[in-house]
């Protein structure tokens, strides 16, 4: 089932969920970001067996495609885990393509998938972000997700220097 989203720009996004055929548009996806998108993240972290691996289990996780056309331009996904004492709770993760971004995109996606992960049971969302990346602390806070914790200098950035990270959280 496809919904449409209207960016701030006017442009006319639709939005699904992930199917096993978008592997490929998937890894094109990743392969293709560049700058903002890719400022605080692991460039390679996302190759195509990586891929592979977080997409298999679609039972238990949810991801949300952002389609302009048959293109890619945002995902966010929430990933499960199997372990009984972390039942209910899932990992978030979101990337907008550059050009997308700062349109609303980030946090359509965000509020869509927690609803899903809310109907699906989940009890918990927890994310991981650099404290420097202000418009994606900013999309998270909108959709309801607080501050619960800082590690400190714990992320390595392409700027060679070390970044705080902050420690996310929502009950759903």
């Amino acid at each position: 089932m496809s919904n449409d989203f209207e960016l701030k720009s006017g442009k006319l996004l639709s939005t699904r969920a992930f199917e096993s055929d978008d592997l490929d548009n998937l890894v094109t996806f990743f392969e293709e970001l560049r700058g903002d998108s890719m400022r605080f993240a692991i460039p390679q972290y996302y190759d195509r067996a990586r891929l592979e691996r977080l997409t298999a289990n679609l039972h238990r996780d949810l991801i949300l495609l952002a389609l302009d056309g048959v293109r890619i331009v945002g995902v966010a996904a929430i990933y499960g885990s199997s372990l009984p004492w972390l039942k209910g709770h899932g990992e978030f993760m979101t990337y907008i393509r550059e050009g997308y971004q700062n349109q609303g995109l980030g946090t359509y996606l965000t509020r869509s998938i927690l609803e899903k992960a809310k109907r699906k049971g989940y009890h918990k969302v927890t994310l991981e972000v650099v404290a420097e990346n202000l418009s994606a602390i900013k999309a998270y806070k909108k959709a309801g997700f607080v501050v619960e914790g800082r590690l400190r200098e714990d992320h390595f950035g392409d700027d060679e220097s070390y970044h705080d990270v902050l420690i996310m959280g929502i009950i759903l």
